[in-house]
């Protein structure tokens, strides 16, 4: 029997006695400068991320950027009354920061996320998660995500993500990694070994002025976001760095080490963008390192790299936040040129309403199976029968199973499997998933598994 769904709002932690909960946006005065509140919060973000301390301006300019983003700043504060009852209380009051400084610190605000469905669907972003470690183990990291869970239901969110400092947070919470990304090295040495491709060029690259392209930066990646899973749209600060304006190391300066190019295709528009800088000549060897490559089309993506190899003097090229799986790869007449030197997780998702995530994402082939899922917040808990046809899901809530394909798995092996990462079969072989046993885990898998990686090149 079919039932009405909407999640359930999770039972938000309680803090410990003397702390207390306050939430703002980012905000700037009349004057331009950042409220005393917001600078209070921006500096405690930077302390416990272990930043060096920054000039006003860049703790300004970065307001500027979140206030422009939507974000909403939530805080856990120490009551001073409480405090001074403390044996530590006076030296905390003496030397300790004061009361508009944060003990713990949540910021979200929403974007939208590619799941390979008709189009991009909302995501409630979580980033900035931190807690003083004076303060530990008074449940305030609980505290505010399971607030932060629960506002995104109340506000309809489909579901939330992240990226994390550290790996083992966030899965008591019911986040999943959900893409990977991969540090490369390529070798442009002559030689063998060198770079060459095995498509002829096509196009022309030119060399630009990053300072006069945000409006092209903006156009591709938006072309980049609607044609790949997995990606997030991004914030202000993504083209305030990409186009000199703001250093990523500190934003009061300009990053005049920044260089760019983009890929005009045979009909004259633009393809994709590059952003590079020259490592130095005390390098050896010589390297040019990528800070963004962002492409409308395969083409695109494998002319941009065409062009940073044939940069005179460069003997190797370095990308950071390169996709696990891309064209690059197979273009090569040596794979061996692209060396993979480091692969990680990066974008972490977290369904809330499993309704509107699964229809929202995309299928490879029609079939129909049903799904228990568990959830440690009880915000996505149920069975939801999965009907897939024409590249379309449509998925109900159930009170009991409904079809001889039965799964069972939490919130967080879903969450994983959500944007195809990962496969069924491997979920299976790992025990994430569990099935009754006339179940067909071929039949699951030529349904949920996904031709492609997807691939997330926002940072947040």
């Amino acid at each position: 029997m079919s039932t009405d769904y909407s999640p359930k709002t999770p039972q938000i932690a309680p803090l410990a006695e003397g702390l207390v909960s306050r939430s703002f946006p980012a905000a700037l005065t009349a004057e331009g400068d950042p409220e005393p509140e917001t600078q209070a919060f921006v500096r405690t973000v930077g302390y416990n991320f272990y930043d060096d301390r920054k000039p006003e301006e860049h703790v300004r300019r970065s307001v500027t950027a979140s206030a422009a983003d939507g974000r909403q700043l939530h805080g856990v504060y120490l009551d001073p009354g409480f405090a001074s009852l403390e044996p530590w209380g006076d030296m905390y009051e003496k030397i300790g920061f004061d009361s508009q400084h944060p003990v713990g610190t949540f910021v979200d605000y929403d974007k939208t996320l590619n799941a390979g469905g008709a189009e991009p669907i909302p995501a409630r972003l979580i980033t900035g998660v931190g807690v003083s470690p004076s303060f530990r183990r008074r449940g305030i990291l609980k505290h505010l995500m399971t607030a932060g869970l629960a506002r995104a239901v109340q506000d309809g969110l489909p579901l939330a993500a992240l990226t994390a400092s550290e790996g083992s947070i966030y899965g008591r919470f019911g986040f999943g990694p959900a893409t990977r990304e991969a540090s490369v090295e390529l070798d442009l040495r002559p030689g063998a070994e060198g770079f060459s491709l095995r498509t002829l060029p096509t196009g022309r690259v030119l060399v630009i002025d990053p300072s006069r392209a945000r409006e092209t930066f903006e156009e591709v990646f938006a072309a980049f976001h609607t044609r790949t899973r997995g990606s997030v749209d991004r914030q202000e600060r993504y083209y305030r760095h990409e186009s000199g304006e703001w250093s990523a190391e500190d934003l009061s300066t300009e990053d005049k080490k920044l260089r760019g190019a983009v890929h005009v295709r045979e009909d004259g528009t633009v393809g994709g963008y590059v952003v590079y800088q020259f490592e130095g000549w005390e390098n050896e060897p010589t390297t040019m390192r990528v800070h963004s490559l962002v492409a409308a089309d395969p083409t695109s993506s494998v002319e941009l790299w065409r062009f940073i190899a044939d940069l005179d003097i460069v003997h190797r090229a370095t990308y950071r936040t390169a996709p696990v799986e891309e064209p690059l790869m197979h273009a090569l007449t040596t794979p061996r040129t692209r060396k993979v030197t480091e692969l990680g997780d990066m974008l972490w998702v977290r369904i809330l309403n499993p309704v509107t995530a699964l229809e929202a994402r995309a299928w490879s082939a029609e079939g129909e199976f049903s799904l228990s899922l568990t959830d440690p917040q009880g915000i996505a808990a149920g069975t939801f029968t999965v009907s897939v046809s024409g590249g379309m899901a449509q998925v109900t809530s159930t009170e009991s199973t409904t079809t001889p394909q039965h799964f069972h798995l939490d919130v967080e092996a879903l969450s994983s499997l959500y944007l195809g990462d990962v496969s069924v079969l491997t979920m299976r072989d790992a025990g994430r998933i569990t099935a009754e046993e006339e179940a067909d885990w071929g039949a699951l898998a030529a349904t949920f598994d996904s031709p492609t990686k997807p691939y997330c090149a926002t940072h947040f």
